[in-house]
């Protein structure tokens, strides 16, 4: 928590080492430990989301995760969520440099989208990465 007692927040659009949210108007509420326990305490936020799956499903928060080397990990809603797609990819776009390798993963089917540097130029083509 804060000094206010608020969740700890980035700055909009950063991309922060760890566990992250990334809310639909670039609000980064960052997760300290694992999202299962920050669910727990923040059900204010969730409902009753059980796991990180339903988290994102329920509100369409974007689930990140960041490791070192450049790695990270995009929890999303759905393959054709124009919206959320378009998010992910400004996400990234903003930030470029900071990451070499994005694994996508979408709660609506089994699989997942690998993103490398320069596909989130482009947004119809980004958008076509997941078959939209």
């Amino acid at each position: 928590m804060s000094a206010d007692g608020s969740d700890p927040r980035a700055e909009p659009w950063a991309m922060v080492h760890g566990a992250s949210w990334l809310d639909s108007d670039g609000t980064v509420r960052i997760v300290r430990g694992f999202h299962d326990a920050w669910i727990v305490a923040h059900r204010d936020l969730v409902g009753d989301a059980a796991n990180a799956c339903e988290v994102v499903l329920r509100t369409r928060w974007i689930g990140v995760a960041v490791f070192s080397e450049g790695y990270v990990e995009l929890m999303l809603t759905r393959r054709d969520d124009d919206e959320v797609l378009e998010r992910a990819r400004t996400f990234l776009a903003r930030n470029a440099g900071k990451w070499r390798n994005v694994l996508v993963m979408t709660m609506d089917e089994e699989g997942y989208v690998r993103v490398g540097p320069g596909d989130e130029a482009d947004a119809a083509a980004f958008r076509a990465k997941f078959g939209t």
